[in-house]
């Protein structure tokens, strides 16, 4: 063997093992797990699990409460990660009693000259902090410091078998190994739903005998038995354009359906849409505040009740709930829903501002429905089964003239068929308690626009002056609106566009027309000019500040909410002593599958004059992950267009 060829071998051999080896299937800590200083997967991670073991099943004894062995051992790298030296775990409590935490243990290893050291938490350290719902346990490791490993274990006991355990496989920071146990009775189903992109390197269900008894039923249950596991688990990071993290997050869930009891009956929890449609009608705050329209009829001014009914009335209708009832910034669909206490105060929740809305345009005699959904932070709802949890907020449907229009009055800036933004959730279950409820579709059908339109005049000293219009329409004008009434007339140019380096604004001027909004800037930019020749930059503003994109690897959605356009156009003009050199190359770019576009051209229309267009458009609301790398690039694109474009002018010789 060549001698020369032994020494990286071995070097590389002890790197591996320093980085590489961790004993990923037990707590145990060993001394390479204590030398590593980075995780080899993900260059960028603070800490990481190197083991995650959990095991829940029922007590075959005492109060059949449900228990879940929770260890894990964590690799801290960095003063970075000393964040997730502190641990906090959530314990809910209600009407069948709390959860309580046994045995909690913690430990850190770290190295002290070379030898291992050990330092185990002082239980007076152990703090929990209550709440009306549920309590936290929370604690921080002792003598925590880079390179430290964190080993912590407990026991929790639950009454609460309706959600069994979820298991979480992905967080914040990466995993090596993750594994959890399930053992439940026979009697019990469940609806168990894998979420998340990560796939299971383990999955394993078998029959295990004899694993459940009950005090005074002779015999023992059969168990089934679940196994889960996951290697070099990601860590979840979000990005621009996510609805809720936790409708990628990879996990293991649990929905009880039903129990088998030993004398033959059956209790089912999860119920059918209709039977869940008939509880609702019922229900004594939302089901009985919709049938309570004959409270609101006479509180629409005479002037607007007595006309016809059409879309302008419907309009009007909309303005006045909007006009004269303020959200208190309250959702609550289920709960303190009062239709009297909404038109006594003038303020109320999401559910009592838009049932008001509904029980107009019921007494008023248009065709409308109440919309359950979810907001996009709060996630998407289960369509398999009911899962009344999950929906967080309550909209109005209204079909007229042949068009259906989803309504929201809970915010001043909303025009007659936008909805706020927190609500572009996918899709809702409208409910219609003579003919059931069904899905619709909450998707904007139009496009939200951004225009601008520059007249800039270029001077002989390479500065230039003009005006910019900048017209906003759909959600890019709420949004506007909404800033507008935050900030001050002299923080509209800073707030309120991307302008490049060389523009300056004199003067905002904003207007609200109808659906959109204007906003007119006069623009005095600064010198572009390098000694006998000028520069010139034509955009004033840009439409993205960055590229929104960075990670090396997206594995959910790229959720915009809406469909939308931004145009650029500038009519250029320079002085009669001067002419153009140079222009910048004519682009057109395109994303798979007419999944968006970049059209970028330039045109001189005399010897004094020329015009630029640049032209985005994506008609998807929505795109899979794999068009990330695509955006990645196509943004990239579209930054580089915008801030390198050049024309290059010259005085006559």
């Amino acid at each position: 063997m060549n001698k020369y060829l032994l020494l990286p071998i071995i070097l590389f051999t002890a790197a591996l093992s320093a980085q590489d080896f961790f004993n990923t299937q037990n707590p145990d800590v060993i001394f390479n797990e204590l030398k590593a200083t980075v995780y080899s997967k993900d260059s960028t991670a603070n800490a990481f699990y190197i083991y995650e073991d959990g095991y829940s099943r029922f007590q075959s004894s005492g109060d059949y409460n449900l228990l879940t062995d929770y260890k894990a051992k964590i690799k801290i790298l960095n003063k970075e990660g000393f964040p997730h030296a502190s641990v906090q775990i959530k314990l809910f409590k209600g009407n069948n009693g709390e959860e309580e935490l046994h045995d909690l243990k913690a430990t850190t290893y770290y190295l002290e000259n070379g030898k291992q050291q050990v330092r185990h938490l002082d239980p007076a350290l152990i703090y929990t902090e209550e709440n009306p719902e549920y309590n936290i346990v929370k604690f921080t490791f002792p003598s925590v410091q880079p390179g430290a490993v964190l080993v912590y274990s407990y026991q929790k006991e639950s009454p609460y078998y309706f959600n069994f355990e979820t298991w979480w496989f992905q967080e914040s920071i990466p995993k090596v190994y993750s594994r959890y146990l399930a053992d439940i009775p026979g009697n019990y189903r469940y609806h168990i739903k894998k979420i998340g992109e990560q796939p299971l390197d383990v999955e394993n269900n078998e029959i295990k005998r004899d694993c459940f008894s009950i005090e005074g039923i002779p015999g023992q249950a059969d168990c089934s038995r679940s196994e889960y596991v996951m290697k070099n688990i990601p860590a979840f990071k979000e990005e621009e354009y996510l609805t809720s993290k936790f409708n990628f997050i990879s996990r293991i869930e649990y929905e009880l359906e039903e129990i088998l009891y030993p004398d033959g009956r059956v209790k089912k929890f999860t119920k059918s849409w209709k039977d869940v449609d008939r509880e609702l009608k019922n229900d004594n705050d939302l089901g009985k505040q919709l049938r309570k329209t004959k409270w609101v009829r006479e509180v629409l001014p005479e002037s607007l009740s007595s006309k016809a009914n059409n879309l302008e009335k419907a309009r009007e209708i909309f303005e006045f709930v909007k006009s004269n009832y303020k959200w208190n910034g309250e959702y609550n669909i289920y709960r303190n829903v009062s239709i009297k206490e909404l038109l006594e105060d003038k303020t109320g929740n999401v559910s009592a501002i838009n049932i008001l809305l509904h029980n107009l345009y019921v007494e008023e005699g248009f065709n409308v429905l109440p919309l359950l959904s979810s907001t996009r932070q709060n996630g998407m709802p289960t369509k398999l089964y009911p899962v009344l949890s999950e929906f967080n907020y309550l909209m109005v449907q209204l079909d007229i003239d042949g068009k259906t229009f989803l309504l929201d009055a809970t915010e001043k800036n909303t025009d007659f068929g936008v909805i706020p933004f927190r609500t572009l959730n996918k899709y809702g279950r409208l409910l219609d308690f003579e003919n059931g409820s069904r899905w619709v579709d909450i998707e904007p059908e139009v496009y939200s626009t951004i225009t601008i339109q520059d007249s800039i005049k270029l001077n002989s000293n390479g500065t230039t002056t003009g005006n910019s219009i900048h017209n906003f329409s759909g959600y890019h004008a709420l949004a506007v609106r909404n800033k507008l009434d935050e900030i001050q007339p002299e923080e509209i140019f800073q707030s309120l566009t991307n302008a490049n380096s060389h523009t300056r604004s004199l003067v905002a001027v904003p207007e609200k027309i109808e659906d959109k909004v204007k906003i007119t800037f006069n623009l005095h930019n600064s010198s572009q000019k390098i000694n006998d020749l000028i520069y010139m930059n034509p955009f004033s503003f840009k439409f993205f500040k960055e590229n929104p994109f960075k990670l090396k690897e997206r594995t959910y959605p790229i959720d915009f909410g809406y469909k939308d356009v931004y145009t650029y156009n500038i009519s250029l003009v320079i002085p009669e002593t001067h002419e153009f050199v140079e222009f910048p190359e004519n682009r057109r770019i395109s994303l798979p599958e007419k999944g968006g576009s970049l059209q970028f051209l330039t045109q001189k229309v005399n010897d004094h004059s020329a015009i630029i267009h640049c032209r985005v458009s994506f008609p998807q609301s929505v795109y899979s992950a794999g068009f990330y790398p695509y955006f990645q690039k196509f943004f990239s694109e579209l930054l580089n267009i915008q801030e390198h474009s050049i024309i290059l002018v010259r005085e006559k010789v």
